[in-house]
């Protein structure tokens, strides 16, 4: 439905370099926002990274059909919401 991105991220409340899933082949923390995969929690201080705004890739771009839009729009919702609380 779009495209993915390993992205090296340094949170950017406590300054911990993120592993990521720990593939060897694959460092760095996953952004895919067709596959519902916007944010990340740090993996010392557990404050939610919002992947858009730390790489500056936008999400609705690495969308290649209408149904991964879609998706990008609903998770967008759902961040938006957990941002409230």
């Amino acid at each position: 439905m779009g495209d993915r991105y390993y992205l090296d991220v340094t949170c950017p409340f406590c300054g911990h370099h993120q592993d990521g899933n720990g593939d060897e082949m694959f460092m760095g923390v996953w952004y895919a926002p067709t596959s519902g995969v916007m944010t990340h929690n740090c993996e010392k201080c557990g404050k939610t990274i919002d992947l858009e705004k730390y790489s500056g890739i936008d999400a609705e771009s690495t969308a290649s059909t209408k149904y991964g839009l879609e998706a990008v729009k609903e998770q967008r919702k759902q961040i938006k919401e957990e941002d409230k609380k």
